[in-house]
């Protein structure tokens, strides 16, 4: 049989199966093919559940092996009262305000007056800087800038942002993002 044929063949086989078995035989035919391959790959899975039933029993066992796993939790910790260090002090907030403004410039997009706020918790290690910025464009746009933002400002983190459509036809948005600077405190 040449591949010419194939279709045809194929066609008149379902023709004529559906003329001696009617859609009902057909379906039940399909449901007991699906069945039948079902339960010829239930090995294949059992297989594989008991591979990783040995495997996460020796993960358990080998931990069990090494007690040593709780001085590096300690480690941990201890790299953890290092964290403050690798932030930024607030005399450079400067610095991150202007990159902020470079991201909106190459999004163009316009920002407009914004609100600046310093939060820090008496005994806190980390000092705040909120900055609301008001803004009018179109959707891509303020996602790109809002993105870039936090693909450049490493210690920048979005807390808000509150988006309106003025008109129902328009494609111009109105929103108000407010970023969160963190920045160590100068105190040790």
């Amino acid at each position: 049989m040449n591949a010419r044929r194939l279709p045809d063949f194929l066609l008149t086989l379902r023709f004529e199966m559906r003329r001696a078995f009617g859609v009902p035989g057909l379906l039940g035919a399909m449901a007991l093919a699906a069945a039948a391959m079902t339960w010829s790959a239930i090995p294949t899975v059992d297989s594989q559940t008991r591979g990783l039933q040995d495997s996460a029993r020796q993960a358990r066992a080998a931990k069990a092996r090494h007690p040593d796993d709780a001085g590096r939790g300690a480690a941990e910790v201890n790299s953890l009262g290092k964290l403050p260090a690798l932030f930024s002090t607030f005399a450079e907030s400067g610095n991150d305000i202007a990159v902020i403004f470079a991201q909106a410039r190459e999004s163009h997009l316009a920002l407009g007056s914004a609100q600046y706020q310093t939060v820090t918790e008496p005994g806190a290690t980390f000092t705040h800087y909120q900055v609301l910025f008001p803004v009018k464009d179109q959707y891509g746009t303020i996602r790109r800038f809002v993105a870039s933002v936090l693909n450049s400002v490493p210690n920048a983190a979005l807390q808000e942002i509150h988006v309106e459509r003025p008109a129902v036809d328009g494609n111009v948005l109105e929103a108000r993002i407010r970023f969160d600077l963190i920045y160590r405190t100068d105190r040790p």
